[in-house]
């Protein structure tokens, strides 16, 4: 009989721990292994705080820019302490964990950073990049040396989900369809859409046409651009401009 009160203990113990400790602190994401995102902030960090290069990946070249103006400002970057925080009330050990949250030990947020699972088998952190977010619409640039640019990109988005869902803006309407990776490839269809009639001057079906084209993709300075086939143009998209100062 001891014993197995003994035992329920550990189990119930378990238990609490598991449930209790399996999300991240409030306004924290994390869209690859091994990082964190404060979206509100406009800053992504790893082990060792707040960094550049993840903060363009995730969040646009933007909100690296800012970042790196802050690092600069506050001397932060040169001589790290030896504790930061990437939300209210959280703190992290840098180099090493843990990760507490008002003072008490976080296991999901310290194994996020600190304890990283594999991420899925063909996954690239580009790809991960990419299906984080939102990406506006910026221009297209056709190799005759036109090109095509939206006076409102917010209104012509993509969102890649998980399990190759593809969520998009096509200026007045909404769509849905399928993406898929393969290497440097991708391929984009939309197989749904609202049916609302847009204001003249509407890029709406150019922009459709332009997404069944797509044949690769690759990203540069925190943008995403993908390729049209035959070599026609391409696509450029940027994150959602953010207008917070971040916070370190």
């Amino acid at each position: 009989m001891q014993s197995s009160f003994a035992l329920y203990r550990i189990i119930a113990l378990a238990l609490t721990v598991a449930t209790g400790q399996t999300t991240l602190a409030p306004g924290l994401e994390s869209p690859d292994n091994g990082v964190v995102c404060n979206r509100p902030r406009g800053v992504c960090y790893d082990r060792y705080g707040a960094s550049i290069g993840l903060t363009e990946a995730f969040l646009g070249h933007v909100a690296a820019e800012r970042l790196t103006k802050i690092l600069r400002s506050s001397g932060t970057g040169n001589r790290p302490g030896p504790f930061f925080s990437p939300a209210d009330g959280v703190e992290c050990v840098r180099g090493t964990g843990p990760c507490s949250i008002k003072r008490q030990p976080n296991a999901a947020l310290t194994a996020t950073l600190y304890a990283p699972t594999a991420r899925p088998l063909g996954q690239t952190a580009e790809m991960r990049a990419i299906m984080y977010g939102e990406w506006d619409w910026q221009r297209t640039r056709y190799n005759n040396g036109t090109e095509a640019r939206p006076s409102q990109p917010e209104h012509y988005a993509l969102r890649f989900e998980p399990g190759g869902l593809l969520e998009a803006r096509v200026d007045c309407n909404s769509a849905g369809g399928k993406y898929r990776f393969e290497d440097n490839r991708i391929t984009l269809e939309l197989v749904n859409s609202t049916l609302m009639s847009c204001e003249p001057g509407s890029l709406e079906e150019l922009f459709k046409q332009s997404l069944a084209a797509v044949g690769a993709y690759f990203m540069n300075g925190g943008r995403l651009f993908l390729d049209l086939k035959n070599g026609i143009g391409t696509m450029e998209f940027d994150r959602p401009a953010q207008h917070e100062t971040p916070r370190l």
